[in-house]
């Protein structure tokens, strides 16, 4: 495993694996591993490992949305065009809604 001296401050906020695991950072066994790897530096305080919170919101990899415009798109013509009409009070009600003249 590898550690690393723990960093000086006063805006540090170290989590053990447990309570990163409950944020939803990972599965126990994962972040045992990025430590393994040396991927997510980790001190032992008390015996028990923990991690810096800042640490693992860097490992953090931002996903794109699965939905393109196009598919989006695609899915509401979809939808329109099998809903039925509106009637004349839904179509005067969604204008005074949405700020158009009736």
């Amino acid at each position: 495993m590898v550690y690393s001296p723990p960093p000086q401050g006063d805006h540090t906020h170290y989590l053990n694996l447990t309570d990163a695991v409950e944020l939803g950072y990972g599965a126990y066994q994962t972040l045992r591993g990025w430590i393994k790897q040396g991927k997510l530096p980790a001190v032992k305080i008390g015996g028990r490992v923990k991690v810096l919170r800042s640490d693992l919101d860097a490992l953090a990899v931002p996903t794109q949305p699965s939905h393109t415009f196009e598919t989006v798109e695609a899915a509401v013509a979809r939808i329109a065009a099998t809903a039925p009409p509106l009637t004349d009070e839904q179509v005067r009600r969604l204008s005074a809604l949405l700020g158009g003249a009736s």
